[in-house]
C-alpha cells in the first residue's frame, strides 16, 4: 500500500502531466488589462447591507462563464482539454487546506449588480491566526435617488474569543469597542474564507487553460465546468438560497495550492424595490412590491432593516418581473503558514451589546 507522500508524488506528477499539454490562452498573456473599480463593504455587526445591493469587485479579473467547457476543436486543431480527474481536484483542496490550516490571509473583493446596473462595491480584508480573527470591511454606496454616494468602513476582531468592533459611535466618531456580552454577538460572524475550498470539488470538472506569473509563482488556472454548490457559502455577497454559480475559476501553483479565486454567482428575484432616503439626518428604507404576493418577504426584509425605519408599500405600477442579481468575487489567498499578529486594540470602550 502506498504511503501517503508516495500517494502525494504520484498525484503531482499527474497534474504536471496534464499542465505540460496545454498552452496559454490569449485571455492569459501577461499585460492583461484590470479594471480599477469601486470598493465597498459587505456589511456585518453593525453596518447594514441592503439586501438586492450591488457590489463592484476591485481590480477583478474578467472570467469566462461556465457552459459546457470548451468549444468543440475542428478536426485539424488541437484536442479539446481533459477534465481533470478527481484525485487531482481533491489534492488540490486538501493541500490549500494544509497550507492554511493554522493562519493565512484572504482580501476578497466583490460587485454585484441589479439587473446589469452596478449599485456598490466591496471588500474584506482577513487575517486568521488560530481562533484569532480581524476583517476590515469597506463598502461605498452610489448615489441614489438623491442621496449622495457614501463609503463605510468597519473592522470586526476577535481575540482570545473577546470581541472588539472599530465602528462609528453614537457621537459620530469612530473608536474601539469591546462587547463584553459574554454570550457573544450574534449577529457577529468573521467570514471563514476556507469555506471556499469546498468549491474544489470535481463535480465541478475543472479543466487546464493556461499558466501566468503571480510575484514571481507560476500559476496554473484551472475553470470549472460544471456549477458547484453553493451551500456553504452563505456569508458571500449574492450567495443567497437560490442562487448558482455562474463561473468558477481558481489558479494553483506547482505544490497545489490555491492562490486566487474568481467567481460569478447570480439569482433569479422576486419583484422587490428599494429606496433610500434621509429624513432628520437619519436614513430610512422604503421596500416596495407591485402586488400583496410578495408581502410576507417585504416585512421579513423590513424586520432586519427595523433600525433603518424600514417600511413596507405596495405600488401595483411597479413591474411583477423577476430581476437578475449578479456577484462578481475575486479573492486572494496569502500568508500560508506564516504567523500573523492579531492584538487586543487599545484603549476599547466597554460595550455590552443586546445581539
Amino acid at each position: 500500500m502506498l504511503t501517503e507522500d508516495q500517494l502525494a508524488d504520484q498525484l503531482r506528477a499527474q497534474l504536471r502531466r496534464e499542465l505540460s499539454a496545454v498552452e496559454p490562452g490569449p485571455d492569459l498573456l501577461p499585460g492583461v488589462r484590470r479594471r480599477q473599480a469601486r470598493r465597498s463593504l459587505a456589511t456585518r455587526a453593525s453596518l447594514v447591507a441592503v439586501p438586492g445591493a450591488a457590489f463592484a469587485v476591485a481590480a477583478a479579473l474578467i472570467v469566462p462563464s461556465i457552459g459546457g467547457g470548451a468549444a468543440a476543436a475542428p478536426a485539424s486543431g488541437p484536442a479539446k482539454p481533459a477534465v481533470l480527474t478527481a484525485a487531482t481536484v481533491k489534492q488540490v483542496a486538501s493541500q490549500s487546506r494544509r497550507a492554511l490550516a493554522r493562519s493565512g490571509q484572504a482580501r476578497i473583493s466583490y460587485r454585484t449588480s441589479y439587473d446589469g446596473t452596478f449599485t456598490g462595491s466591496g471588500s474584506d480584508r482577513i487575517k486568521f491566526a488560530g481562533h484569532n480573527w480581524n476583517d476590515v470591511i469597506t463598502q461605498n454606496f452610489p448615489a441614489t435617488n438623491g442621496v449622495p454616494a457614501s463609503t463605510q468602513t468597519a473592522i470586526n476582531r476577535i481575540v482570545n474569543g473577546q470581541l472588539y468592533l472599530h465602528i462609528v459611535g453614537p457621537d459620530n466618531h469612530v473608536r474601539w469597542y469591546h462587547d463584553t456580552n459574554p454570550a457573544g454577538h450574534p449577529s457577529i460572524s468573521v467570514p471563514d474564507p476556507r469555506t471556499l475550498l469546498g468549491l474544489l470539488n470535481p463535480t465541478a470538472k475543472f479543466q487546464v487553460i493556461g499558466h501566468r506569473q503571480v510575484g514571481g509563482t507560476r500559476l496554473t488556472g484551472l475553470r470549472a465546468t460544471a456549477s458547484p454548490v453553493l451551500r456553504p457559502l452563505s456569508w458571500l455577497p449574492g450567495a443567497e438560497p437560490g442562487a448558482h454559480v455562474a463561473s468558477l475559476t481558481v489558479w494553483v501553483d506547482a505544490h497545489h495550492v490555491m492562490h486566487q479565486m474568481s467567481l460569478r454567482i447570480t439569482k433569479n428575484v422576486d419583484p422587490i424595490y428599494l429606496e433610500k432616503s434621509v429624513k432628520n439626518g437619519s436614513e430610512r428604507i422604503k421596500i416596495i412590491i407591485p402586488s400583496r404576493a410578495y408581502l410576507k418577504e417585504a416585512q421579513a426584509m423590513a424586520r432586519k432593516m427595523r433600525h433603518l425605519h424600514a417600511t413596507v408599500s405596495i405600488d401595483p405600477s411597479r413591474s411583477a418581473q423577476h430581476h437578475l442579481q449578479g456577484s462578481d468575487i475575486s479573492v486572494t489567498f496569502g500568508g500560508f503558514g506564516q504567523a500573523q499578529v492579531i492584538p487586543v486594540p487599545p484603549n476599547a470602550v466597554p460595550e455590552f451589546s443586546q445581539g
